[in-house]
């Protein structure tokens, strides 16, 4: 049997040219076959696509569901845009770092966020927002442990400086709460450098500054150690 349009032989018996979908039988010539109908909307199928395609939507279907994929990953592309917005604005000090995983220069334009990234900088968010509460919490240590986790060594830095001054400060009210105590019971202390071991006198003419530094080598003077000896010797 030939093809009355495209002229090839087709199988005794066919329906449809196996090359170009058109119907070849005559009543009585083959077994009568359902045509198939679209699974989603129920319209009939063309015979090229049930019978020779084995399709079982129809292109309306298939467009239909082809908008509606592009439609979800454009929400979903916006959705991870919005999040990477909201953690530059709780956390500034990240931006670099987002840029850096975007590999891009500025925030211009479109900006496409993959799923990895997105990721990431939730857990970025996490992180930072830990470290915050850490530093309220006054640990100041876990907190710069937290951004080095990140790489930001710069935070970690200004998060340790912190810890010291706070730590100094602390410490030379007490000295020189201490000095005064020691001016009004009439003592003499005698403190060593820990550098050139010559002997520092802590009596009633001595002050904080004074004692910031050693006489004899410069040497700077431990203040947590000399608290301690004042502390022990006014007991």
């Amino acid at each position: 049997m030939f093809c009355p349009k495209c002229g090839r032989n087709t199988p005794h018996g066919s329906v449809a040219c196996a090359y170009c979908g058109t119907r070849v039988s005559q009543p009585g010539q083959a077994k009568k076959q359902r045509r198939l109908t679209c699974v989603k909307c129920g319209k009939f199928l063309p015979l090229s696509d049930s019978l020779i395609g084995k399709k079982d939507t129809c292109k309306e279907c298939e467009d239909r569901q082809a908008r509606e994929l592009a439609f979800e990953r454009d929400r979903e592309e916006r959705r991870r845009a919005a999040v990477m917005s909201e953690v530059i604005g709780r956390h500034p000090e990240l931006r670099p770092k987002v840029l850096q995983q975007l590999g891009i220069t500025d925030f211009s334009g479109k900006v496409y966020v993959d799923a990895a990234s997105h990721d990431r900088f939730c857990q970025w968010d996490k992180c930072v927002t830990r470290a915050k509460n850490l530093e309220l919490a006054r640990r100041y240590e876990d907190a710069a442990k937290e951004y080095e986790s990140l790489a930001m060594w710069k935070e970690a830095g200004e998060i340790r400086e912190k810890a010291s001054s706070r730590t100094i400060k602390h410490v030379n009210v007490d000295l020189n709460d201490l000095l005064d105590r020691v001016k009004d019971g009439g003592l003499a202390i005698q403190y060593k450098c820990k550098n050139c071991g010559a002997s520092i006198s802590v009596d009633d003419t001595t002050n904080a500054n004074g004692l910031k530094f050693c006489s004899y080598c410069g040497t700077a003077t431990d203040t947590e150690t000399l608290t301690t000896i004042l502390k022990n010797a006014l007991k």
